[in-house]
């Protein structure tokens, strides 16, 4: 009879909250604790009265906060307060004793708006968001579940993640061996390609043979394979293997899956329509409620089979292992974001992640956030105006209260000389009328566009 095969366990430190309080009373600085009031029409009254993070929310906002329950999709236009309302969204969860802090699940895009947000919860929460250890990235999350079970993707705990540098000095290796001249096949290149893979959730054998063809005079695939086999070697990991192996972890691991599901009673996600066809995957598992089948024997008990959300879930680039079972129903999932300020599809995000959230969701609410509290009318008119001829757009009509102020001003330029000239000379002009140069900003797609200005400017 085979011995039952070890499975790490979730960190202690995530796993134990048996030092925090109780949901109910991590949430101070005003926020009422809900319990039942006694004593009278007053002291009901007080009991009932609005948690302090819900104060100056406006109704849209409100409704995001307050609905926990099944998939939410919250269409946050610019400057409509998503942060805000994912901050006093997990505020609220905690404060009604819904889940303690390390069983909800909140990702971000970047690390400074991971800190943002623990900086917020920290002025709403205190202490508490100490106890928020699945606060972050998607890669440094990915990270430390990795590191948790490094060993059922044959690496060990310690592994090192490669930065760029390090990536492309071992492709370079591998290049040699295999007699590519690297000047006509650029290592970079090649790194370009194995990320682009990776983000789509492509492992070696999945890479499509025709795009496989594309470098090395059709080694593409076989360099991806071999690279990951040298990563293995080197107890390595790269930048796209964080949520590659997290993904293949789920799959082939579903007692680990399980492990996680059980724990994130919420999963608010940020950022929506950047997020790529790996991020989206890895979201997915989570994301489906555990199936209420027995444990196996020798799995701890919250821990059991698990059925995968159906191929026609994921994207044809990335289905799952074929045979997979009816997904099962989605948890307490919450996306933030706005398919109309989707501009990362060269580096592999997929807008129509947000735009099938209701498929992928069924009986998902969308909430629409559409009071503008950081422009004028005469910009969100002309914006409106623009991104109306978008294509397959789910739709929001942003408003403010605020002044119609200045109409919006665009001025066609022969080169980027002659508008660098004409932009100087207009800058001239107002500091001449008593504008200060500190109040006057110049926004450009990329900085190689800066040039231009700065050679213009040496003579104000």
């Amino acid at each position: 009879m085979k011995a039952p095969l070890h499975r790490p366990a979730v960190p202690s430190w995530a796993e134990d909250d048996s030092h925090m309080t109780e949901p109910n009373k991590l949430i101070h600085r005003g926020v009422p604790d809900h319990q039942p009031a006694a004593g009278g029409i007053a002291a009901r009254a007080r009991a009932s009265a609005t948690p302090q993070y819900l104060a100056g929310l406006n109704p849209e906002q409100r409704e995001a906060v307050e609905t926990l329950d099944g998939p939410v999709l919250v269409l946050a236009g610019a400057g409509t307060g998503k942060t805000r309302v994912l901050t006093c969204r997990i505020a609220h969860i905690l404060s009604m004793g819904r889940a303690r802090p390390g069983e909800i699940l909140s990702v971000t895009f970047t690390n400074k708006a991971a800190r943002e947000m623990k900086l917020r919860l920290g002025h709403m929460l205190g202490q508490a968001v100490e106890g928020m250890p699945w606060l972050g990235t998607f890669h440094s999350i990915g990270g430390r579940i990795l590191r948790a079970h490094a060993e059922m993707v044959q690496l060990k705990s310690n592994f090192t993640v490669l930065d760029v540098d390090d990536q492309i000095r071992l492709l370079k290796q591998l290049l040699q061996a295999e007699n590519i001249d690297d000047k006509r096949w650029p290592a970079r290149m090649l790194a370009g390609l194995i990320d682009g893979w990776k983000n789509r959730g492509l492992t070696a054998s999945q890479v499509p043979p025709a795009e496989a063809a594309l470098f090395g005079n059709g080694k593409g695939g076989k360099l991806y394979a071999a690279y990951q086999e040298r990563l293995k070697i080197l107890n390595a990991a790269d930048f796209g293997d964080l949520l590659l192996e997290n993904i293949r972890l789920f799959r082939e691991h579903p007692d680990v899956l399980r492990q996680y599901q059980n724990r994130f009673k919420f999963i608010l996600v940020d950022e929506y329509q950047d997020t790529n066809v790996a991020q989206y995957l890895w979201l997915r598992l989570l994301a489906q409620a555990p199936s209420p089948s027995a444990s196996p024997r020798g799995v701890p008990r919250e821990v059991g089979e698990h059925s995968e959300p159906s191929a026609g879930d994921f994207p044809a680039a990335a289905l799952p292992a074929s045979g997979a079972s009816e997904k099962a129903a989605p948890k307490n999932i919450c996306c933030v974001g706005d398919d109309d300020q989707s501009i990362y599809g060269w580096r592999g995000a997929e807008v129509d992640n947000i735009l099938r959230f209701e498929h992928d969701f069924p009986g998902a609410r969308v909430i629409r956030l559409e009071r503008n509290y950081r422009s004028t009318g005469h910009i969100l008119a002309a914006a409106s105006h623009l991104i109306a001829y978008n294509e397959g757009r789910l739709g929001k009509t942003l408003r403010t209260e605020d002044v119609d102020g200045e109409k919006v001003t665009v001025t066609g330029s022969w080169d980027s000389e002659e508008e660098a000239r004409g932009i100087g000379e207009e800058i001239e002009e107002r500091q001449r009328a008593g504008d200060k140069l500190n109040d006057i900003a110049i926004l450009v797609r990329a900085s190689f566009q800066m040039r231009e200005f700065e050679d213009r400017f040496v003579t104000l």
